[in-house]
């Protein structure tokens, strides 16, 4: 099984609603970055927290579980439904550490817990006066969503009315919608999945054998492809985004972990990716480009294919 592998991603999201986080009475306006170009010129426009990508993530691994072909692997009664309570399955509201479940405890019971971790501060810590918090780091990793350099985005407010049959209950409310074409980083630590960070148990480091820690990189890989198909948005309900994938770099390795790509955000980001690859790590491509000393794939799911059978 491989022990780290790497994403990049180049897309176009069109009237897509994955940032709208600011809200002033009934206007819900788009969160805006400043960052540079490649020249070092200042920019503003559109981007999506890093933040709500994990989120996606997360939700993507809990609908194949949930309601796909990874039943098997657990997940606590927070995650479950959606909230993730760093871990869920504390007893009776109490800390992890008060609750007597311990770090392999938590991982065992549930996968989300187990790859993208969980901080719960005990409140005697919280108020500045001492205590252990209960933290497991994420294995899952993720940039922000940025606009490629170069390429314009542009961004709308819509207004919308909430419809009901008496017209003095009717409320118009403003939205902000965005389109553009993205980049991505993503770093997924197989090798640290099921691991119990400070204590050894029994002859392993892991909380888990072998076969359940195989279905859980499985569920976390195929919770990518459900983010490539634009299932990532705040508004999936009315806002699906008009997602055209343009371009996939990956790179994973079996020998240990990987430098973090350059993001497809700049132009460059293929060339300078694969001067960072250490020896032995192997690298595939999806799209237009054609690439020097890595594989190029035919389709997405020839990626998926091989990193899936890989595991």
């Amino acid at each position: 099984m491989f022990k780290f592998v790497i994403f990049s991603v180049k897309t176009q999201l069109n009237v897509h609603d994955l940032n709208n986080e600011a809200v002033a009475g009934n206007v819900t306006d788009i969160r805006i970055m400043e960052f540079l170009d490649e020249d070092g010129k200042r920019l503003e426009a559109p981007a999506v927290s890093g933040r709500m990508l994990k989120h996606w993530h997360l939700e993507g691994m809990k609908h194949l579980i949930v309601n796909g072909s990874y039943t098997s692997v657990p997940l606590c009664a927070g995650c479950k439904v959606g909230e993730p309570i760093r871990p869920g399955n504390i007893a009776n509201g109490n800390l992890l550490q008060n609750s007597g479940i311990s770090e392999a405890d938590a991982i065992k019971n549930c996968v989300v817990c187990d790859s993208h971790g969980y901080l719960i501060a005990k409140p005697e810590a919280t108020a500045g006066e001492g205590g252990i918090s209960a933290r497991r780091t994420s294995r899952a990793m993720f940039s922000w969503l940025m606009p490629v350099l170069g390429i314009d985005t542009a961004s709308k407010q819509v207004i919308h009315n909430r419809v009901s049959s008496d017209p003095k209950t009717m409320m118009p409310f403003n939205k902000s919608y965005a389109s553009g074409i993205y980049a991505f980083v993503s770093a997924l630590d197989v090798d640290r999945i099921g691991l119990v960070e400070l204590n050894l148990v029994g002859t392993s480091p892991y909380a888990i054998n072998d076969n359940d820690r195989k279905e859980r990189v499985k569920v976390a890989i195929e919770a990518y492809r459900l983010m490539l198909s634009g299932q990532i948005g705040a508004s999936l309900s009315h806002a699906i985004p008009h997602q055209n994938p343009l371009e996939i770099l990956v790179a994973y390795s079996e020998t240990g972990p990987l430098p973090f790509p350059v993001s497809p955000m700049y132009s460059d980001y293929i060339s300078k990716t694969i001067g960072l690859m250490p020896k032995n790590t192997t690298i595939l491509y999806w799209g237009t480009e054609s690439p020097q000393g890595i594989t190029k794939k035919n389709t997405i799911d020839d990626i998926f294919t091989e990193l899936v059978s890989k595991v």
